[in-house]
């Protein structure tokens, strides 16, 4: 009997050690497994901050599955769908989050960059302005008043036909550059902080120039130099989203400043910056593409048209073309081609003149 109990004794310290060990296993290989909706969220968040948007999409779609009806995670999808150029779902999924939660200031807000990314400013503006009437305070916030300044700019109300062989009667005004100033003096600036961006940079410049020169029959002629202080265009390129914002535009990767001549023989000098990288800590560059999209855009702005198209096929277009290449549209070039080959006096100078294109 003593044995028997003591086989017994035995058999059930086996089992519970066999337990413990099952059990400790179990922890160890579900340890990297149990990954809680907060730490997705958290993980998505680096992400954003790191500009891989796909990579922070997949983070917050997880996080959603576990908290199905988080508002502020529909919110943080939202936004990375629209920073991917997915307009529509990204406005499909803050429309779910204003069910889920109720309307809050910053859902306008979002909707507003929205909107305002995909070029429709009228409900951009309107997003706003119901922001600034849920939270009174913001319409004081020197933020807020810049963006809607700008989405108030004529320049960014584009009128006009879409389907008009071109949009020259909807800019605000035009200049075309003087003959004597011909060729145009291109300076491309190599930036040292992503010094081995510059040899695509300076391909990408020289293939959008020839898109334009083509387009007005070479009445556009440029050359490169060497010194900046010698230039007409100057052509620069960044990842500082700073550098590419001012009260004038609309957003987030193009700017051109034009710097008026009082000499009518001299071009007026214009200096264009491309945001090629989404954040300094950004592991790839921009497509190729989408940089040759902006600077298409940026050099009409430098090369006289002080505006845009209301046709969102066109490079000229306000918020950018939705198409994928980064070809001048019929309309884009018929327009230019007039600008340079139009007899039309007293056309109104342009100070600054500023863009955005779509990512």
């Amino acid at each position: 009997m003593p044995n028997c109990m003591c086989n017994i004794f035995r058999i059930m310290r086996f089992k519970r050690l066999l337990l413990v060990i099952c059990v400790l296993a179990n922890s160890v290989i579900c340890t990297p497994l149990c990954y809680g909706a907060q730490d997705f969220q958290l993980e998505g968040l680096e992400q954003v901050k790191a500009g891989n948007f796909t990579k922070a999409l997949e983070c917050f779609d997880t996080a959603l599955k576990e908290h199905p009806n988080s508002w502020v995670i529909m919110q943080s999808i939202a936004n990375c769908q629209m920073e991917l150029g997915h307009y529509d779902t990204a406005v499909a999924f803050l429309q779910k989050s204003i069910e889920a939660g109720g309307l809050h200031p910053i859902q306008c807000n979002n909707m507003a960059a929205v909107y305002q990314k995909s070029g429709q400013v009228k409900k951009a503006l309107a997003w706003l302005q119901l922001e600034c009437t849920l939270d009174p305070s913001r319409s004081l916030d020197p933020r807020t008043k810049a963006n809607i300044r700008r989405l108030k700019d004529p320049a960014n109300n584009p009128t006009g036909s879409l389907t008009a062989s071109d949009y020259l009667s909807g800019l605000v005004s035009f200049k075309r550059c003087p003959k004597e100033a011909m060729p145009l003096k291109v300076y491309v600036r190599s930036n040292f902080q992503i010094p081995d961006f510059y040899p695509m940079f300076f391909a990408i410049v020289r293939e959008s120039l020839d898109q334009w020169r083509k387009a007005t029959d070479n009445a556009i002629s440029y050359k490169f130099v060497q010194k900046l202080d010698s230039a007409d265009l100057i052509l620069d390129y960044t990842y500082r989203e700073e550098l590419i914002r001012s009260d004038h535009e609309l957003g987030a990767m193009g700017a051109t400043e034009m710097l008026t001549s009082m000499n009518d023989k001299r071009s007026d000098r214009a200096i264009s910056v491309i945001l090629v990288k989404d954040a300094p800590g950004a592991p790839i560059f921009k497509d190729r593409a989408l940089i040759k999209r902006c600077c298409l855009h940026e050099l009409g702005h430098a090369l006289g048209a002080n505006g845009h198209s209301p046709n969102q096929h066109d490079i000229m277009f306000c918020s950018g073309s939705v198409d994928s290449g980064a070809q001048l549209t019929a309309r884009d070039k018929n327009t230019m081609h007039k600008i340079y080959h139009t007899q039309t006096s007293g056309v109104p100078k342009h100070l600054v003149v500023s863009s955005e294109i779509r990512k």
